[in-house]
């Protein structure tokens, strides 16, 4: 930078020992930076001037040396950057490098950027997943289906062992169901059988309309008035994409991560994303609370007793106990609020 009139003004007698160097070569020598009644200029060891008057460019790396150019000729840097601002004055873009340095104003900005992580996790990650939603062609969330399906059934699933009656009385409640339940955002329902002993009597959906039902759910609860419940419940996490909202907010938190700490490095990245896709699973209060409503209305129109979710929720209790919570850290709605929550609202249908 070009340093002004009024800075060199500023600039008080003394010496600053460094190195110089000529321009295009790469071998430095000893020199030194003085100011005195003459003015200011640039000598080597021997005390022999090699340039005479302002620099015409100041470099200063905070932390580092200050790099001076005289003229075309000429480079000096020296450690010592406050003794060189003091003889050449202050440069016109000194407060950057005052930011630089360690000051109480930094725990301020510390505590500002973390209170900005905080609100883009807690309110801009929602805004950026539901836009993702939005811009999220069909294709791609069938993709995702298959993709899920295929990997869980490579892994953690085995072909379902229900006799043909018991999946034919899955399926004639999953029609009566499903030609009631709020349309699906990206094709179809479709049902799906496996055995699935690592998540029990149970059923999910992926966000394009895939539902898979556990061998152990209709095994343990063969009653069609909870089955249309369980399965309404399942079809409003995938018409509200509540499925397609965790599966993109997990991500986010990965990438939000990766923004703050940069490389995060092969083994936190493998945790980070595993936890990602594992987060994607659950569901929040917010959408178990929402699916229970629209999956007793559904079912309540298909023609079966919304009440019975609410003794698929009893029987979950009394065999594995309270898997949720009255905690307000708690992701999922306590069973015993579910249940009376259940109950109220069936009621009114």
């Amino acid at each position: 930078m070009t340093l002004d009139s009024d800075q060199l003004a500023q600039a008080t007698y003394g010496e600053v020992f460094g190195h110089a160097y000529e321009k295009r070569l790469s071998t430095q020598i000893s020199a030194r930076l003085v100011r005195d009644a003459n003015g200011l200029r640039l000598e080597n060891a021997d005390g022999e001037t090699l340039y005479a008057g302002p620099p015409s460019n100041v470099e200063r790396i905070s932390g580092g040396p200050s790099l001076l150019s005289f003229g075309a000729q000429w480079t000096f840097d020296t450690e010592d950057a406050k003794g060189a601002e003091l003889l050449i004055g202050r440069a016109k873009d000194g407060w950057l490098s005052d930011l630089e340095t360690w000051h109480p104003r930094l725990l301020i900005v510390i505590a500002a950027c973390l209170l900005g992580v905080f609100a883009i996790w807690k309110w801009g990650l929602d805004l950026l997943v539901w836009g993702a939603i939005l811009l999220t062609p069909p294709a791609i969330v069938t993709a995702i289906d298959a993709g899920n399906l295929g990997a869980m059934d490579r892994i953690l699933m085995d072909p379902t062992e229900l006799s043909q009656a018991d999946k034919d009385m899955v399926r004639d409640v999953f029609e009566d169901v499903r030609a009631h339940a709020p349309e699906a955002p990206y094709g179809e329902y479709t049902l799906y059988f496996r055995k699935a002993d690592f998540i029990g009597p149970n059923a999910f959906a992926l966000p394009g309309g895939t539902v898979v039902v556990t061998d152990a759910l209709v095994e343990e609860f063969p009653d069609q008035d909870i089955l249309a419940g369980i399965l309404g419940h399942e079809l409003a996490h995938v018409s509200e994409r509540h499925s397609l909202h965790q599966l993109y907010r997990s991500l986010s938190i990965y990438v939000l991560v990766a923004m703050i700490a940069g490389d995060v490095g092969p083994v936190l990245e493998d945790v980070l994303l595993e936890g990602s896709a594992l987060a994607s699973l659950s569901y929040s209060r917010k959408h178990e609370s929402e699916a229970d409503v629209i999956g007793i209305e559904t079912s309540h129109a298909a023609g079966y007793d919304p009440a019975a979710l609410a003794e698929f929720f009893e029987t979950l209790s009394e065999d594995f106990g309270d898997t949720g919570s009255n905690d307000w850290l708690s992701t999922h709605p306590s069973n015993a609020d579910r249940i009376r929550i259940i109950k109220d609202l069936a009621a009114k249908q």
